[in-house]
């Protein structure tokens, strides 16, 4: 049985942590990174019109990752593309933000935070690569990419995917479950994509981090996961090749029917652990104690 099996881990909701710790957190560090960049771009606008410096350095396009005037591809834009707003308004950066805090601090209680970390930058990466390919194949490779929407989009999805009942307030105002509000999102999207939709929304950025969400959710797509998968792949091709224990094949054979053990002081420390968060809350555990649980609820699971 691993940590998230058990129900007072599983359960816990938001707002348990101390502001002092928030900013240790991904939802926290990419939040401040995300604001601190905009601050940047206004301090180094051309003019009231203009666009920034640090705003032309960090956003994408087409272009620049498809046709660049460099001879290669600036692929760091990929990444860097994710943490720029618009310059004329803050709603660009605070909507993304608001949505971004709402639903990403659980998540990230539930995966931790690297793996979080993870997740999300690869659903701001592939939500910029997929816009810069549609860009680049409609003749629009000018127009710069930016913004956290896809992989914002991505932790909206995953999060309706785990609670697709809970309740949330459509322009504050009216109830509606939250896998609605996904639905509305979704037609917002494709409408836009078809070519029905207000311009400068990239729609093909939010489409991809809504699928990467859907993806990660039914195929369990977690860094940790993948590795074991890659390592009981190779474990296969070499139980398939000649036994590995002085060439006995009964040998072999105790081996592969041999279940990992989780040794007896990891295990102590990670009930500790559990009793801990039941009594105080996940608000109580540092950032070595969180990634220690999730790391271990592997060979919970194996064991």
């Amino acid at each position: 049985m691993g940590i998230h099996d058990r129900d007072y881990y599983r359960d816990q909701g938001g707002g348990q942590g101390q502001f002092g710790s928030w900013a240790s957190t991904a939802v926290g560090t990419i939040i401040l990174l995300n604001v601190g960049c905009w601050f940047l771009q206004l301090m180094t606008r051309s003019g009231p019109g203009g666009f920034s410096t640090v705003g032309e350095w960090m956003s994408a396009s087409g272009n620049s990752i498809f046709a660049s005037d460099l001879g290669f591809p600036e692929l760091w834009r990929l990444v860097t593309a994710c943490f720029v707003h618009s310059e004329s308004s803050i709603w660009h950066l605070g909507g993304n933000m608001f949505i971004f805090w709402m639903f990403g601090r659980e998540l990230e209680r539930l995966y931790g935070r690297r793996e979080f970390w993870i997740f999300y930058l690869f659903a701001g990466t592939l939500a910029v690569l997929v816009e810069s390919l549609v860009q680049s194949q409609q003749g629009t490779g000018h127009i710069p990419i930016l913004g956290a929407s896809g992989g914002v989009m991505a932790v909206l999805t995953l999060y309706i995917f785990h609670f697709p009942r809970r309740t949330v307030y459509l322009y504050f105002l009216f109830p509606v479950p939250l896998w609605v509000l996904g639905c509305l999102y979704v037609y917002a999207d494709i409408s836009g994509a078809i070519g029905h939709g207000s311009g400068g929304v990239a729609n093909f950025a939010h489409l991809a981090g809504a699928g990467w969400g859907v993806l990660y959710k039914l195929f369990d797509l977690r860094w940790s996961t993948l590795r074991r998968r890659i390592g009981d792949s190779r474990g296969r091709g070499k139980k398939r090749g000649r036994p590995e224990s002085g060439g006995s094949l009964w040998g072999a054979r105790k081996q592969e029917s041999e279940k990992p053990r989780v040794p007896d002081a990891v295990s102590k420390r990670v009930d500790e652990l559990l009793e801990k968060i039941s009594r105080d809350g996940m608000g109580s555990l540092s950032d070595e104690e969180r990634e220690f649980l999730v790391e271990n609820s592997r060979r919970y699971r194996k064991s």
